[in-house]
């Protein structure tokens, strides 16, 4: 047991000194970085925001909600920042998925783009009955997977086109 946790040191302090840019990656704190770009992007709004008029002749103008919706998030991003730094640090190495999840997020993804490669062609049914098998027939056995799929579109389908009226392709 003891060499054991001797290796798991010894590995530890290998990948601490390696000057790979990977290494360099993982290394860094992911809150920090993530604060500093939802900063960025606020204070981008907050700066686009005062293009539009803050009142109108009825009252509030068209830049007033994005003007103090994006203050507000510039008080957040540096509230973040702050906590990322000090009370809860989390690495990039530590935040990414791995294997068998990184293989979900794909699968996912791999569906998804199937369905809006084949929504104006084929149509609301088919693609989203495909977009479910896909995700469905891993995970269940065929039969069930196909049944699943066009049973949970169709309901789908039911509920937008005929009680909310909304036009689907």
């Amino acid at each position: 047991m003891i060499e054991n946790e001797k290796a798991a040191e010894k590995a530890d302090e290998k990948a601490a000194g390696e000057k790979t840019l990977s290494a360099w990656v993982k290394r860094q704190n992911a809150g920090l970085w993530f604060g500093l770009c939802f900063l960025a992007f606020s204070v981008l709004f907050f700066r686009l925001s005062f293009d539009l008029p803050y009142q109108s002749r009825l009252g509030a103008g068209p830049g007033m909600y994005p003007r103090w919706l994006s203050g507000i998030a510039i008080g957040v991003a540096l509230l973040y920042i702050w906590q990322s730094c000090t009370v809860q640090v989390f690495r990039v190495g530590d935040s990414f998925p791995g294997r068998r999840a990184l293989y979900n997020v794909a699968e996912i993804f791999f569906s998804c783009l199937v369905f809006l490669m084949l929504l104006n062609s084929v149509g609301f049914i088919v693609a989203g009955s495909l977009l479910l098998f896909i995700t469905f027939a891993r995970h269940y056995r065929v039969w069930l997977a196909v049944a699943l799929s066009i049973g949970i579109t169709l309901v789908c389908y039911l509920v937008f086109k005929v009680c909310f009226s909304v036009p689907l392709p």
